[in-house]
């Protein structure tokens, strides 16, 4: 799972560790995954932090290389990273325009490339990119946002196109919704559960192969569509 923080990525990376998957839990700084590791070594999960920047190629290769080493092909590989800097056309700057595709968009070029490659010597795995109401939403202030996520469900919907007939799915989710990152909602409140967000992605996983999603969106009942992030 490439991009793991508070809220969704523990929540996906708790649940994987309960089914009994070997984790490779990926973020910039793996020393900042250590209260988490502890938790889920204390579950007997089989879990390694690695420390990447998933928009260096350099980086992304040796995560690869290192996924072969100790687990073979992956079964599953999560894309999960998310960057946002708000502004208007006219004021965002380029350095923070670049930032946000690099990413949203080229990081999931990177890591989806590496998982097909190394998935397409089994014929078998599932490769989910997750984006936002900005993968199919050009809002006002969300410029660097929509740029980067219209280009990752680009990514994903060509990617499915080439992979599928391997035995590889590739789906594309879009979490239209706040998500809460302590996993409490109020009964009321319009936010989405990142445990049950979790559940949804690991039932992507586990489809049938005559019945593959290639997108799925998911939101509270109670949120209006196209709103939230």
């Amino acid at each position: 799972m490439v991009g793991v923080g508070p809220g969704f990525g523990y929540a996906l990376a708790r649940h994987l560790a309960s089914e009994g998957f070997d984790l490779v839990l990926v973020c910039r700084d793996a020393r900042r995954l250590s209260p988490l590791l502890v938790e889920l070594h204390v579950l007997g999960a089989s879990v390694e932090a690695y420390g990447a920047d998933a928009t260096d190629e350099t980086d992304v290769r040796r995560l690869f290389q290192h996924v072969r080493t100790t687990v073979s092909s992956p079964a599953l590989v999560v894309y999960s990273l998310q960057y946002f800097s708000p502004g208007s056309v006219v004021n965002v700057e380029v350095p923070a325009f670049e930032a946000a595709w690099r990413h949203n968009c080229l990081g999931a070029f990177l890591v989806g490339k590496s998982a097909a490659t190394l998935m397409k010597a089994t014929g078998d795995g599932t490769i989910i990119f997750v984006g936002s109401t900005s993968s199919l939403t050009g809002r006002a202030e969300h410029l660097s946002l929509a740029v980067g996520k219209f280009g990752q469900r680009a990514l994903a919907q060509v990617m499915a196109r080439e992979l599928w007939p391997h035995g590889i799915h590739v789906a594309h989710v879009i979490i239209d919704a706040d998500v809460s990152e302590d996993g409490s909602v109020h009964p009321n409140a319009s936010q989405s559960d990142p445990d049950h967000i979790a559940h949804s992605i690991l039932s992507i996983h586990r489809q049938p192969r005559t019945a593959w999603t290639s997108e799925m969106d998911l939101r509270p009942w109670n949120e209006g569509f196209w709103e939230h992030c």
